[in-house]
This record gives C-alpha cells, sequence and structure tokens, in this order.
C-alpha cells in the first residue's frame, strides 16, 4: 500500500534524525514538558491502514502525567476523544506512556518532540512552540501531503497527495485557501494541472483548527488540524467518514 510504504520511510528518516539528536543526551520527563501535536496511524493484522489520528498533548514532568484530545479515523468512523495518561522517559531518551484506556506505547524524544510505536500503529509529534493561532497568524504558502485509503467501495483505494497550498485571509477574516494539488488514486495519477483546489480554514485560540479543500470537479475534503513547530507546520488528518487519511502542511514562507 501507498500510505505503508510511505509510513515506513518516514519512520526511517526521523528515527536517524532521533538517534542523532538523542546520542550523548541525558533526558527526563522534563523533555516532554509542554504541548504537542501528534500524528499517529494504525494499521490492522494484514497491514491495510485502519486508524489514522491526530492529537494535541500536554505533558506535565511535574506529575508525569498529560492531557490533551485526539480526533481519530477507526476503520473510517470519526470520533474527538479526551486523551489521558501517565509518562516516563529515562536519561537515555527513551521511554513509555500509558493513555488511559489505552495500549502502552514506546517513544524516543527527539530535538522536536518524539517518535511513538505501539502495536500495529506509529507515530511522530512536534512541539507547539509560540505560534499565533488565529487564521491571518498562520496564513503563507505551504506544502501539503497526505496518504492513507478511501474505504467507500471494495476493496479499499489507496490514495496519495501532494500540493501546494496558499492560504490568505479575506476581507472579512476569513480563512481561504487556493493551491493546486497532484495525486495518486488507486494507480491513477492525477497532475497539478488537473487539480487546482480551492477551500478555506479556520484556526482557534487553541492551536486547533479545521480546513475545506475542494478540488476542481470533486467532492470537498475536511480536515483536523493541530498547529505546531511555532505556526511552520500543521498536522492533519481527514475527517470524512469512510477514509483514513493523515499528512502535514509545512510552511514554505
Amino acid at each position: 500500500m501507498i500510505s505503508k510504504t510511505f509510513g515506513i520511510a518516514r519512520m526511517i528518516v526521523l528515527a536517524s534524525f532521533a538517534l542523532s539528536s538523542a546520542f550523548g543526551a541525558t533526558c527526563s520527563n522534563a523533555s516532554l514538558s509542554g504541548t504537542y501535536g501528534f500524528l499517529h496511524d494504525g494499521t490492522d493484522s494484514n497491514g491495510t491502514p485502519a486508524t489514522a489520528a491526530v492529537s494535541q498533548v500536554t505533558f506535565d514532568s511535574t506529575t508525569g502525567t498529560f492531557t490533551g484530545e485526539t480526533t481519530a479515523s477507526h476503520d473510517g468512523v470519526i470520533a474527538t476523544e479526551p486523551l489521558t495518561g501517565t509518562y516516563a522517559v529515562a536519561s537515555n531518551c527513551t521511554g513509555t506512556g500509558n493513555p488511559t484506556g489505552g495500549s502502552r506505547f514506546s517513544i524516543v524524544v527527539t530535538s522536536t518532540g518524539f517518535l511513538a510505536v505501539h502495536l500495529f500503529s506509529e507515530g511522530f509529534a512536534v512541539k507547539q512552540g509560540s505560534p499565533t493561532c488565529t487564521n491571518a497568524g498562520v496564513k503563507g504558502s505551504f506544502g501539503f501531503e497526505t496518504t492513507g485509503v478511501f474505504l467507500a467501495g471494495a476493496p479499499a483505494t489507496a490514495v496519495a497527495f501532494i500540493g501546494e497550498l496558499k492560504l490568505t485571509v479575506n476581507p472579512s477574516g476569513e480563512g481561504v485557501i487556493r493551491g493546486h494539488v497532484a495525486a495518486s488514486e488507486d494507480g491513477t495519477f492525477l497532475t497539478f494541472a488537473e487539480e487546482p483546489v480551492t477551500g478555506s480554514y479556520r484556526v482557534g485560540t487553541d492551536c486547533r483548527g479545521r480546513a475545506t479543500i475542494t478540488p476542481k470537479g470533486l467532492s470537498e475534503m475536511h480536515f483536523s488540524l493541530v498547529i505546531v513547530d511555532g505556526g511552520k507546520e500543521m498536522l492533519a488528518i481527514e475527517t470524512d467518514a469512510d477514509t483514513v487519511v493523515s499528512g502535514t502542511l509545512v510552511k514554505r514562507n
């Protein structure tokens, strides 16, 4: 599957950065203090994407606890749920997280956040930093990528998108999206010229947001966003039914 291949490649690259940043470091719970965006994906026992989720998590190093909220697609069913639990980071920058009512996961602290894995699931987190979380505060040009599956119909359709999106604010203060995407849908490739997109976005003061993107001639695609890296990056999942799709937007300027 396209999404699984991309996920493995991404984890290899991220792991190399994690090992280089952690080498020689001394870590503790304080290494994960503060608020992070966390993008994580899961597969079923056959390796087919089954879950895509984006979380905003705040770690309290004094108590060794975390709280937050997760928006997830579980086999194409979208739900938003509270997130709580405990965590511990060892001096070698590895650790564990224990979400309430969930499965324990292993983590590696990096210079920008952490990597995480548990049974049939992996992901990465980026520290929120100090962004200006308003529509105007995140405007600019972004590179955009998502991978996953559309579950409507049988069999499921593997999809991957990349694109360039320009976020602006109109005189009424509403967020506006313009740009182009290129897409691969189950072996059918669409170029940038064939896929102009329009849309809108809204960012809350809690650094979470929503976006709607409409490729020409196709249905609206809806996304849940978490702003990270001081506003230079957004972590996203699609929130349309029968989709398991996640990705990132990275600012160019």
